[in-house]
């Protein structure tokens, strides 16, 4: 099938750097990479661990499907990646005064004909948009959203939790890391989108399903998406990635 895909990034009207990342790459097979990367530690720590992370994930993923031949196990592939990008930015963490506790998020999907693998580790967020609506497939790792998950908090009270924000998993913190990986099935049509909480905070869910109903292009989609998440009051980087699925 044909993927055509885009990102966008915006510093926001809130900081004063950017320590998101993102990617959208063509690799072997052929395969299409996307991923966003939020960056924790402030200063130029943060925006050091996104890029870093998000620089091994493409440099394994191609490396791993090269090597894998026809019909990789895409959630194998990007499990490993995930792992080889936390050696990587827990090393530079480890080793560099300066950079001691950086850590990202990370969110990816890798599509290879009518399948896609997703994986995350943090909050950032993989939206699947189909027949007009939009599935949130990432579980959200922060203290917030584990409480709500065991039934102690109501959404309501995600929203307004100081502690929204706490990731509880994050790419460099620790040498050993829990990675979630999904598979999708896809056809024509599908929309995927993957974002930093900049983007998704401030929005609802059909806030979040309207470029899609309007806009032909990743491109346009993204930079609407951005716009609206900054008029909403975003206080972070906002970040977009899209791909749209269309016939061969």
């Amino acid at each position: 099938m044909r993927i055509l895909m885009a990102g966008l990034s915006d510093i926001g009207s809130r900081r004063d750097l950017n320590e998101d990342s993102w990617l959208c790459a063509e690799l072997p097979g052929p395969a299409f990479l996307l991923a966003v990367a939020d960056g924790i530690g402030g200063h130029a720590a943060g925006e050091v661990a996104s890029a870093a992370a998000i620089e091994t994930l493409r440099a394994v993923t191609a490396e791993r499907l090269t090597a894998a031949g026809a019909a990789p196990d895409l959630a194998a592939v990007l499990e490993e990646a995930f792992l080889r990008a936390n050696e990587s930015v827990f090393r530079q963490s480890s080793q560099t005064e300066h950079l001691n506790g950086m850590g990202t998020t990370m969110v990816a999907a890798l599509i290879a004909g009518e399948r896609a693998a997703a994986a995350n580790v943090g909050d950032s967020r993989l939206y699947f948009v189909r027949d007009k609506a939009a599935s949130q497939i990432t579980a959200d790792h922060s203290w917030a959203a584990e409480q709500a998950r065991a039934g102690l908090l109501t959404e309501a009270d995600v929203s307004r939790s100081p502690f929204r924000h706490m990731v509880t998993r994050s790419i460099g913190y620790a040498a050993a890391l829990a990675v979630d990986t999904f598979v999708l099935d896809l056809r024509p049509g599908d929309g995927l989108l993957l974002s930093s909480d900049g983007l998704f905070g401030p929005l609802e869910a059909k806030d979040l399903l309207k470029p899609f109903r309007r806009k032909k292009h990743p491109e346009d989609i993204c930079r609407a998406l951005v716009r609206a998440a900054d008029k909403a009051g975003s206080r972070d980087n906002i970040t977009a990635v899209v791909a749209l699925v269309g016939r061969p």
